[in-house]
C-alpha cells in the first residue's frame, strides 16, 4: 500500500479540518498531528480531529509558529495526516519535572515488536518549561534501545514563555510529554542541522542548578548576555538591557548558548530571564561546562534547512511521500518573512513533497545509535517512504 500524506493549514480548526478531507482524497489516516496557536485550546483542537478522523491516532502540541509546504502563519493549527501501512499507538505521560522516567514510561506505554512491522521512529512531543527536554529524549533512548531513531520538539506558546502544552485526545496539558511510536515495513529518513556560529566566549558556568544558569565567569549570566550581545542585538534594532519584559523571550531565542562539541557546537536555549540574573534554559547545563554566545545570519538558517532535509533524504533511500520538520522559533525571529524560503528549499531538496509542523522551543533528533537528542536552532526534517 503506498503511503498517502496530506497537509492542511487555516486560522480555524472546522476550515483546516475541510481542507484536510479534501487533502486526502478518500484515503483514511492511521496517525494525524495537530500543532496549536495558544489562541485554540489544544484540548478543543485534538478533540476536533479525532471527532473527525474516528479511525486516527492523533497527537499534539501548541506551538510558537504553524507552517505546511504552502506557508508559514501565526495564530493558525496546521495539520499533518498519514495514511498507509503503518501501525501507531500513542500515548501520554504526565508530571515531567517531578518524575521524568515515570512520564516517558507512561507515554510509551507496552509495546510489543511486530515482524509485519519491524522498523519503529518514536515522534515526541514535550513541554520544555520543564527544563527536562534532553533528560527526557535520552530516557526514551535509553527505554526503546539503539535501534529505534526519535524526532521530536518542545511545544511552543508564541513566546509568552508560561504554558506549553502537548497531548492526545481527552488528555492534554503542560508538565507532560506525548508520543507516537510508529512501526513501518520501510524505515523512515532522519536529517538535522543547525545554522549558528559563535558571537563570543567560552565563558564558564560558575554557577548553575537543574536548567538554570546563575553566573558565567563569576557575574550573573543575564549580564553576560546582554554584553556579549550588545553590539549585534543593536544591529537588529535591540537594546539587550532596554528590552520589556514580554520581548525578552525573542532576544534570548536569537541568541542562544554553544557547548563546543568537537568541531561543532550542542546548541542550548535560554527561555527567560529571572530577576537575579539567572537564565532559565530548556534542559540542564552543568556547572563547570564552557560555552559560547551563538548568533545565526539568515543565509546560514537557510542553508542549514536545506541541509537538514537532504540528510533526511538520504537516510531514508527511497522517494518522499512527505515529511514532519521541526523548526526552532529563532529561526523564524531570525529570517523573518525570508521564513517561508526555508520552508521552500526543505520542499525543493523533498521534491516537492507535501510538509508540515511548527516552531518550537527545542527539537528532538537522535538516530539509530546516536546519543545527541535535544537540541535547539536546528531544523529537524523526519522523513517518511513513498
Amino acid at each position: 500500500m503506498p503511503t498517502h500524506i496530506a497537509t492542511a493549514i487555516a486560522p480555524r480548526l472546522d476550515t483546516v479540518l475541510d481542507t484536510l478531507v479534501l487533502r486526502l482524497d478518500r484515503q483514511e489516516p492511521v496517525l494525524i498531528l495537530a500543532f496549536a496557536s495558544p489562541e485554540h485550546p489544544l484540548g478543543d483542537v485534538l478533540d476536533g480531529v479525532a471527532t473527525r478522523f474516528p479511525g486516527a491516532q492523533v497527537l499534539g502540541a501548541s506551538s510558537a509558529g504553524e507552517f505546511t509546504e504552502q506557508r508559514e502563519a501565526k495564530g493558525a493549527i496546521s495539520l499533518f495526516a498519514l495514511a498507509g501501512d503503518f501501525r501507531i499507538e500513542t500515548g501520554l505521560g504526565i508530571s515531567l519535572t517531578e518524575d521524568p522516567e515515570a512520564a516517558v514510561r507512561s507515554a510509551l506505554g507496552e509495546s510489543t515488536p511486530d515482524s509485519e512491522y519491524p522498523n519503529e521512529t518514536v515522534i515526541m512531543l514535550l513541554d520544555p518549561l520543564t527544563g527536562r527536554g534532553e533528560e527526557a529524549t535520552l530516557l526514551a533512548a535509553s527505554l526503546l534501545g539503539p535501534s529505534v531513531p526519535l524526532a521530536g520538539g518542545a511545544a511552543g506558546d508564541d513566546l509568552a514563555m508560561t504554558s506549553c502544552q502537548v497531548g492526545i485526545p481527552g488528555r492534554s496539558g503542560s508538565d507532560a510529554v506525548a508520543i507516537a511510536r510508529v512501526r513501518s515495513r520501510r524505515p523512515l529518513g532522519l536529517g538535522v542541522a543547525h545554522g549558528h556560529s559563535p558571537l563570543a566566549g567560552p565563558f564558564r558556568v560558575t554557577r548553575a542548578s537543574g536548567s538554570v544558569i546563575h553566573e558565567l565567569d563569576g557575574k550573573p549570566a543575564f549580564e553576560v548576555w546582554a554584553e556579549a550581545t550588545s553590539q549585534d542585538a543593536r544591529t537588529r534594532g535591540m537594546d539587550p538591557l532596554l528590552l520589556e519584559a514580554d520581548q525578552l523571550g525573542g532576544f534570548l531565542l536569537q541568541y542562544e548558548a554553544g557547548l563546543p562539541n568537537g568541531d561543532e557546537y550542542k546548541v542550548r536555549a535560554p527561555l527567560s530571564k529571572n530577576e537575579d540574573g539567572s537564565l532559565n534554559f530548556a534542559c540542564g547545563v552543568a556547572q563547570g561546562a564552557q560555552i559560547h554566545v551563538m548568533q545565526g545570519r539568515p543565509e546560514q538558517q537557510i542553508s542549514s534547512a536545506q541541509r537538514a532535509a537532504a540528510a533526511a533524504r538520504k537516510d531514508l533511500k527511497d522517494e518522499v511521500a512527505g515529511a514532519l520538520v521541526f523548526d526552532c522559533i529563532c529561526r523564524n525571529l531570525i529570517l523573518g518573512e525570508s521564513f517561508n524560503e526555508a520552508l521552500a528549499e526543505i520542499s525543493k531538496e523533498l521534491g516537492g513533497a507535501p510538509l508540515a509542523g511548527f516552531e518550537t522551543y527545542g527539537e528532538i533528533a537522535l538516530a539509530a545509535g546516536d546519543w545527541s537528542g535535544f537540541h535547539n536552532t536546528t531544523s529537524v526534517v523526519l522523513a517518511f517512504p513513498r
